[in-house]
């Protein structure tokens, strides 16, 4: 591939190099798909001849974690407030446990027995 010698820019405004940039940014971004394409294309034909499918060789990768075990089961209610509120103790501090423990309650007050 011959070298071509890259065309001079310091004439340039600071729009026409914005231009200039988005165009570079673009055509690049068509380069690299069509790069990953011919490269899938090339990976699922050796693949192929080797009696395998990519999705055998490249597999998904695993979830970071995993889903609890009582995810989505009713809790007892851990804590009732005085109005009748309930909260369970999972997932962030209801208002009214934090309005209480602003007001100087202890959150062990309102235990459910």
């Amino acid at each position: 591939m011959a070298r071509r010698s890259l065309p001079k820019i310091d004439h340039l405004s600071a729009a026409e190099l914005q231009t200039l940039i988005k165009r570079a940014e673009q055509r690049l971004a068509a380069k690299r798909d069509e790069a990953k394409a011919e490269f899938l294309a090339k990976m699922r034909k050796e693949a192929k001849a080797l009696g395998l499918s990519l999705d055998d060789i490249v597999r998904p990768a695993k979830p970071a974690r995993r889903k609890r075990a009582d995810a989505g089961v009713k809790l007892k209610p851990k804590y009732i407030g005085p109005n009748g509120e309930t909260y369970g103790g999972r997932g962030p501090t209801p208002a009214w446990l934090k309005k209480l423990e602003a007001k100087g309650h202890k959150r062990e007050k309102y235990l459910a027995k």
